[in-house]
């Protein structure tokens, strides 16, 4: 496989290390293979963590999410976001506790464009409006969408000609600006040893939500995952992109690096070695740390304007940080 090119940026918090993945499958494939190259001290410790995954696996642990995986090769090959269930318990949660706060920023900061309708040709002719209404020399029937399509054929296809009462058929965004500026999104993943495992899941899920939010207006997002380690005054980083521009999100993805704790807690410590060894470092027993403001300082550093979602374990946090970057991102409109 081809190496990743090495970058490295200064920051307040030391001198950063960093290498940028395209795709999760992408930032898998380099953990796996550099894994196999380590120097005899980055083996050492990576033994040393296969070795307790194993005793905490024995012991029944919750810290790798609910229920405990089976073995270390189920961590090893986990590619799928494991805690579904709980996106299903928890994401109704957070609307309903960001409800309050997007409809003011809905008002106030972002509004989302509303539909309306012209009679100038000006937008997209909707032929669902112009079907409510049309007088004409053979049925036209809408029932369906099937029907529909069906109908919009036959016009098409055989010139009928057509007639409509309804006169305002071309749609268009109303008050839209004609281009909001896209924002790109950097979360950090991984958690301090006492974090249970599934207050992993508020990270990822509140980032999904922002993401919809600012779709909705037009906004196109790039979202970037973080994993990295800090000791000796130096920071390994990987910055994995989940989301492009003009991608849809991968909630799976997102869900998989920045929230899952059957992820981060093996494939992840795998990475932080993997990541020192590449930059010719020597990761310590315990594989480091998260610092404050590591992944805040980071994104500085290579991206000036882009946004950071940090970690936030607890719902309410998670919240306050989603409206926040919405403001800071409005503010910035204003500059």
């Amino acid at each position: 496989m081809s190496r990743p090119q090495k970058h490295t940026a200064q920051s307040t918090n030391g001198k950063y290390n960093y290498l940028l993945f395209d795709s999760v499958f992408a930032f898998n494939a380099f953990v796996d293979h550099e894994i196999q190259q380590l120097s005899k001290t980055n083996a050492s410790r990576w033994n040393n963590v296969v070795q307790s995954t194993i005793q905490n696996l024995n012991s029944g642990t919750e810290w790798y999410g609910n229920p405990t995986p089976k073995d270390i090769e189920e961590l090893n090959e986990h590619r799928t976001f494991s805690g579904m269930e709980l996106v299903r318990k928890i994401q109704p949660q957070i609307k309903d506790k960001l409800a309050k706060y997007l409809d003011y920023l809905e008002d106030a900061v972002l509004p989302k464009p509303k539909m309306a309708y012209n009679d100038r040709g000006l937008g997209v002719f909707s032929f669902e409006r112009a079907a409510m209404a049309m007088f004409k020399n053979f049925p036209v029937d809408t029932r369906t969408p099937v029907d529909t399509a069906v109908s919009q054929m036959n016009i098409e296809l055989n010139n009928h000609s057509i007639n409509t009462s309804v006169k305002t058929v071309y749609a268009y965004f109303q008050d839209k600006q004609m281009s909001y500026p896209a924002m790109q999104l950097y979360i950090m993943a991984g958690a301090n040893a006492n974090v249970q495992g599934d207050q992993l899941l508020y990270v990822g899920l509140a980032c999904a939500e922002l993401v919809e939010f600012l779709e909705l207006r037009g906004i196109s997002v790039e979202v970037n995952v973080m994993i990295g380690t800090s000791f000796s005054n130096q920071v390994a980083m990987a910055c994995v992109r989940v989301k492009r521009f003009q991608d849809k999100l991968d909630k799976n993805q997102l869900l998989l690096i920045s929230s899952d704790p059957r992820y981060f807690r093996f494939r992840g410590f795998k990475s932080l070695v993997a990541l020192s060894n590449y930059f010719g470092l020597t990761i310590p027993s315990g594989l480091g740390s998260i610092t404050a403001q590591m992944g805040a300082a980071f994104a500085k550093a290579i991206n000036s304007k882009g946004f950071v979602f940090e970690q936030s374990y607890a719902m309410e946090t998670a919240v306050r940080e989603v409206t926040q970057i919405i403001e800071n991102y409005k503010t910035q409109l204003a500059v």
